[in-house]
């Protein structure tokens, strides 16, 4: 009898004790670690935030008084191929590349690691853990994703009066003449409506971009979009020639470009100007900035008497086709 309930004790411990291991496992991986003293830290490279295809560097440095076990990388969202760990030097501490398996008897390593962005439309939290002999030390960071941009080198516009006017298509690059002839109620001309992003207009000798929405431009256009443009104080020339998506992107939050109004004026030659364009627009929601490089009085052939005309470089975000 004795040997009977001393089984059962047994029995019931191992099954205590192997419900209490299935809890503290979690996707294959053990979660009940204790904090680790390890010295773990996991620093970006470069800004974290990029269009599709764009890579995301991080080094990894561990140190601890234990032996370290591995190391663990997890993300919201997965990166496009060549994404993971690599060795930044001749010794390898590696067993495993992709699950992050250490060699026996490390105490420190220092890797990198890359993460090349698969998609624009939701941001990536990244994960980063170090499991050692002691326990377990986290790391996390966030990668915005970002539109992909592009770049017309050489825009024109011209300005008579606040009706006889251009008008520039972001998603494109296209300027329109003589926007009065787009007023007529067309599936065409709605079309061309719905791209129209920028005004150019001269007013009492200030040169002024506006919204096709905003009072200064004189039109019976059906759909007037409502971009919203800010002059930019953050950037300079050299800046303004190396933009690529990441930097584009975070000159536009540090100016707050979309905090912009429909209208900015007093536009002089060496000013950046900043855009958000509008919903309604055939380039929705998308950040642009304009170098001015020229503002002057002209002759064109689309309008009667003396002109203005601007010339300027254009640094805008795309829409995905």
């Amino acid at each position: 009898m004795i040997k009977k309930l001393y089984s059962k004790i047994i029995l019931t411990s191992l099954c205590v004790a192997a419900i209490t291991s299935c809890n503290n496992v979690e996707d294959g991986y053990r979660i009940d670690y204790s904090e680790s003293t390890a010295d773990f830290t996991v620093t970006a490279k470069n800004l974290e935030r990029g269009a599709i295809g764009d890579t995301i560097l991080y080094d990894i440095n561990a140190q601890s008084d234990f032996d370290i076990k591995s190391i663990i990388i997890e993300s919201s969202t997965s990166g496009k191929e060549g994404t993971g760990l690599f060795v930044k030097d001749e010794t390898d501490p590696l067993i495993d590349h992709t699950y992050g398996t250490i060699q026996k008897n490390t105490k420190e390593f220092n890797l990198g690691y890359r993460y090349i962005v698969s998609q624009d439309t939701v941001d990536v939290t990244l994960s980063f853990k170090l499991i050692d002999g002691e326990g377990k030390k986290s790391s996390s960071s966030k990668v915005l994703t970002v539109p992909a941009i592009t770049r017309y080198n050489s825009i024109t516009m011209y300005t008579n009066s606040n009706s006889k006017t251009d008008g520039l298509s972001t998603a494109d690059g296209t300027v329109y003449k003589k926007l009065p002839t787009y007023e007529a109620i067309t599936s065409d001309n709605v079309k061309v409506q719905e791209s129209i992003d920028v005004i150019f207009i001269v007013s009492n000798n200030s040169a002024m971009f506006v919204a096709p929405y905003n009072g200064n431009f004189s039109s019976n256009f059906t759909v007037r979009n409502k971009t919203k443009f800010k002059k930019m104080e953050s950037l300079n020339t050299v800046d303004f020639a190396s933009l690529n998506n990441a930097t584009f992107s975070y000159f536009i939050d540090t100016d707050e470009v979309n905090k912009g109004t429909t209208s900015v004026s007093d536009v002089k030659v060496g000013d950046f100007i900043g855009y958000k364009t509008d919903f309604a627009s055939t380039n929705s929601y998308k950040y642009g900035i304009m170098k001015i490089n020229s503002i002057h009085p002209a002759n064109c052939d689309w309008y009667e008497g003396t002109s203005y005309v601007v010339e300027m470089e254009v640094v805008t975000q795309i829409k995905k086709k």
